[in-house]
């Protein structure tokens, strides 16, 4: 089987969505599917990460004037998508016609990828929706001025008004959705067909691991607390300082670490580091940027318990990957994070700070770890790449088998 896939995003920005698009065709690549990715150009040098192997898949960089870091302009967003429509349609004439296409992360694309003539020509079209803007849109810090906060509040009214009329613009035979509550975001906005496939884990990541067989701390020991994700508001990594003075108060020994890239939200890494200084806390709290897998690999392994206050997710890895080694995750309901929470042995509780304190001071006085190595085995049980490419191919065969019943 053939497989035209395409991403707005790629190496080497570092995301969910990124690890989303490598795992996925990985292990597509592993079921026999041939892939050729369009990812925005021009392409970068170094583009993998270290120690990554090279992908089992084609990756065709298409100029459109990306910038090497950062947000590209709206224009180059635009360029990017008129070009992988145009390339698109070129590939049914050529000599590797796909058999199906597949949008994996890409909202513009959406919005301009010609569907309607693809379709009529006899090419399946999927997309991976991640999330129904304004979700995970937000911009302004929860400390923000009144002015600014209401403000925000108007451009997220157009922001899911223009992303809904994005998704809306073309129709799609499936849109693939990574959680029951993404589904059930996008499910009155669009009028096609919806499945949840759920992700895997980070598996370059999982291969720099040593989890220890025990993730309960030993006597006398600091507790080892982990968050991973990129800053911004909607995860709400501003909660973490008052949380740790909280814990501080009950008089818990404990070391924690907040890792991630510095994202698209100006300032508001520096706020969180800002507010760890101010309560005196720098030598319990440690506020990272992103860090490369191996280092990341040693603060997992070293972590007995992982939080996550987001409010706002579409599948959330990080967290998947911390309960595939074993450790409890604490978190608030938001995409996966409740199944995710659940298999790992932690908890679900609001995104407020009392409650994450109360969570994690529970797991310190009343003993609540278990057998790290059933509970990692329970998770990979539950969550596997494979898993998710085997029930993605089959969608496949099916929407082929009903083009070519429709075209005969």
């Amino acid at each position: 089987m053939k497989l035209l896939a395409i991403s707005e995003h790629f190496f080497p920005r570092v995301g969910g969505t990124v690890n989303y698009v490598h795992e996925t065709l990985c292990a597509l690549a592993r079921q026999g599917v041939e892939t050729e990715l369009l990812v925005p150009g021009p392409a970068p040098e170094n583009w993998l990460p270290a120690g990554m192997a090279t992908p089992p898949y084609r990756v065709r960089c298409v100029d459109a004037g990306y910038p090497p870091s950062g947000d590209p302009c709206r224009e180059a967003r635009y360029d990017f998508c008129r070009k992988v429509d145009a390339l698109a349609w070129q590939a049914l004439a050529g000599p590797d016609r796909p058999d199906v296409l597949h949008v994996l992360f890409g909202l513009f694309v959406m919005e301009v990828l010609d569907t309607g003539r693809l379709r009529a020509a006899g090419l399946p079209c999927l997309s991976t929706v991640h999330n129904v803007p304004p979700m995970e849109c937000r911009q302004t810090a929860h400390n923000a001025p009144l002015p600014a906060r209401l403000r925000e509040e108007l451009r997220l009214k157009a922001v899911g008004l223009k992303n809904r009329a994005r998704l809306r613009k073309n129709r799609y035979d499936l849109h693939i959705a990574p959680s029951e509550q993404v589904k059930g975001f996008l499910e009155p906005v669009v009028k096609d067909p919806v499945a949840v496939i759920g992700h895997g884990l980070t598996s370059d990541l999982l291969a720099h691991m040593a989890p220890p067989a025990s993730r309960r701390p030993d006597p006398g020991a600091p507790l080892r607390l982990l968050t991973v994700g990129g800053y911004a508001p909607h995860k709400r990594q501003h909660l973490i300082p008052e949380v740790a003075k909280l814990l501080q108060k009950q008089g818990i020994n404990f070391e924690w670490d907040v890792v991630g890239p510095e994202g698209r939200i100006k300032g508001y890494h520096d706020s969180v580091h800002k507010a760890a200084q101010w309560a005196s806390l720098e030598d319990r709290l440690r506020i990272h940027g992103a860090v490369p897998f191996t280092d990341l690999a040693q603060l997992y392994d070293a972590a007995h318990l992982y939080v996550q206050p987001s409010v706002e997710e579409g599948f959330c890895i990080t967290a998947l990957d911390a309960a595939a080694a074993g450790v409890p995750v604490i978190a608030s309901p938001a995409g996966a994070l409740a199944r995710i929470a659940n298999v790992s042995g932690g908890t679900l509780v609001d995104s407020a700070s009392e409650p994450l304190a109360q969570a994690i001071s529970d797991f310190v006085f009343e003993d609540r770890w278990a057998d790290a190595a059933a509970q990692a085995h329970a998770v990979r049980s539950a969550f596997s790449w494979d898993t998710a490419a085997r029930t993605l191919l089959e969608r496949y065969k099916l929407l082929i088998r009903q083009r070519v019943t429709d075209h005969a």
